[in-house]
């Protein structure tokens, strides 16, 4: 999960394709056709430098030059970690994943927020939402030798990440299959998806999504706990080669069957994701043509959009960021210390420190770009010295003289616990700040070795994804405040099955009012990427997907 993700919005930003409207799709029986639906400013040049005219020793004409036309780079945050549908722990990994792997239906590139049929040769739902017939394309061949995909691939599959296959894997995305009840294989190429309950997100989030990729069943038995850096898939590029902290690289599957019929066929020989954790590298990585497309840092952003060659593509999405506050750790356990501590996170001062404000704000976990659940008279919370010294005088327990605030190195932590530092040695706290690498931070979050921490997760287009990981289910792996309330876990559990979609927003802000209430975390920005590249190369934009991009379907 990416770890790295209120009312006011963010600056206009300029480019190509500027921001994007969204559509979406929501409950209701779907058919679908066989045809598918017919930091710190780092500049590579300083002002002051003297700059040599003769062309022949321009780094972006060399640049230009030696650009692979059969070779597509692309900047992550992180190394990848797990391409496993069942695992994968961040943004990098589904962006990976989208090129080796296929679900039955996927989401349209470019934002229209159509479903097509990939695998799928039809799918229907019944009429009371508890059904989903499909049936497969033949002839469909998993990379690897693995052989023809068919039902049962589909059945082992998505049971799997249901959680409802003992002994494989231990599943973090069983919610996103939380009504299923099994996968019935009717024929070769067909089944029916059971459900006990109608289940909202299904066609939002989880056929379309990483729980709904669909992986050889043979493949993972024999690969066991390699497949997540081996994964095998139906996509139009197979896995060959990942080097940790250096690359992880496909190449064009010469046995792919075109499933994917609302694109032309992929144009590179290969793809490689090369991990770049420090913005300014990346910029400058981008800037030489080292990297064919990523983002850049809030910082760059202007410097690219005046710069001719480059494009930036701002794309809002559903992701959030938050200074969270671990609820099980002693010094926190009082609601009115953390109240205070809220009180004094100035999150203005954040968004211009640490996003040079190409933020927007949050007030509350869900986007105001949410179909459903934004909470729209969210408190805006400002530092104020006197209310929070009222919350410490309510405290029945003393407040604490020092608090640790655990970070890892994505954009904007450092200065969230530097400024949230400042905030609290106002109301007598001192906070140390713990810098660790991703891996380190997980473990430590976990394990509740933690007090305050700055994070950001990725989302999708239904709510559903966003309060899944603070219920108590999610308690020691991404709930990382540590917190169970009995009465958000309920509404959450109620809401996955709710069919009425103004009765599921009324729910998912009433969860939102809830954890206000328990003062678990001051929640900080909607997240905007600033994908950039060079004019001569055309992205494809997934938004309603957390990978965002779609890098197979990219042309030069």
């Amino acid at each position: 999960m990416r770890h790295l993700h209120g009312p006011e919005s963010s600056p206009p930003l300029r480019g190509r394709r500027g921001q994007r409207t969204l559509a979406w799709l929501f409950a209701g029986a779907l058919v679908l056709a066989a045809c598918g639906v017919d930091e710190d400013v780092d500049p590579a040049v300083d002002d002051d430098e003297v700059v040599d005219d003769d062309p022949a020793d321009d780094p972006d004409e060399e640049a230009a030059e030696a650009v692979d036309h059969d070779e597509l780079r692309i900047r992550t945050l992180r190394d990848p970690t797990s391409i496993d549908p069942a695992v994968m722990p961040a943004t990098e990994d589904d962006a990976i994943a989208m090129s080796v792997m296929e679900g039955l239906v996927a989401y349209e590139p470019g934002g229209s927020g159509e479903l097509v049929n990939v695998l799928a040769e039809e799918i229907e739902e019944s009429e009371d939402g508890t059904e989903i017939h499909f049936t497969l394309k033949e002839g469909i061949q998993f990379h690897g030798g693995y052989g023809e995909l068919t039902a049962e691939d589909v059945k082992f599959s998505f049971e799997r990440v249901a959680g409802l296959i003992e002994g494989d894997v231990e599943s973090s995305y069983a919610a996103d299959w939380e009504t299923l009840e099994e996968v019935e294989v009717t024929g070769e190429y067909s089944g029916t998806i059971h459900l006990s309950e109608p289940f909202p997100p299904l066609m939002i989030n989880t056929l379309p999504g990483n729980a709904g990729l669909i992986v050889s069943q043979d493949a993972v038995g024999e690969l066991g706990e390699d497949f997540g850096t081996n994964p095998i898939g139906t996509g139009p590029y197979e896995f060959v080669e990942y080097v940790p902290d250096e690359r992880f690289v496909v190449e064009r599957f010469d046995d792919y069957s075109g499933a994917s019929d609302y694109v032309d066929e992929p144009q590179w020989e290969r793809i490689v994701w090369v991990p770049i954790q420090d913005d300014s590298a990346a910029d400058i990585a981008i800037e030489t043509g080292d990297v064919d497309f990523g983002e850049v840092s809030a910082s760059a952003v202007d410097r690219f959009e005046a710069d001719e060659d480059f494009v930036v593509d701002p794309m809002a999405t559903f992701d959030y960021g938050w200074i969270g506050m671990n609820v099980q750790d002693e010094a926190l356990q009082d609601v009115n210390i953390r109240r205070a501590i809220r009180q004094m996170i100035d999150v203005d001062g954040i968004i211009a420190a640490g996003f040079e404000g190409h933020v927007e704000r949050a007030n509350a976990l869900i986007s105001p770009e949410m179909p459903i659940g934004h909470w729209a008279d969210a408190p805006e919370y400002q530092p104020d010295v006197e209310q929070a010294q009222e919350y410490l005088d309510q405290a029945d327990v003393e407040p604490p003289e020092q608090l640790t605030f655990t970070i890892d190195d994505q954009t904007g932590a450092q200065e969230a616990a530097e400024i949230t530092q400042a905030g609290l040695a106002e109301i007598g706290i001192d906070v140390e700040i713990d810098l660790l690498d991703t891996g380190e931070f997980r473990e430590v979050a976990r394990d509740q070795q933690i007090q305050l921490f700055f994070m950001s997760f990725s989302n999708t287009a239904d709510p559903s994804w966003a309060t899944v990981w603070f219920s108590c289910d999610q308690v020691g792996d991404w709930n990382y405040m540590h917190w169970c309330n009995e009465d958000f876990q309920e509404l959450h559990e109620a809401a996955l099955t709710e069919t009425d979609p103004d009765t599921r927003h009324d729910m998912y802000v009433e969860m939102q009012q809830i954890m206000d209430e328990d003062a678990v975390a001051q929640w900080v920005l909607y997240r905007t990427n600033f994908y950039t590249y060079r004019t001569d190369l055309e992205p494809s934009l997934v938004p309603e997907r957390y990978g965002k991009y779609l890098a197979w379907d990219f042309r030069r």
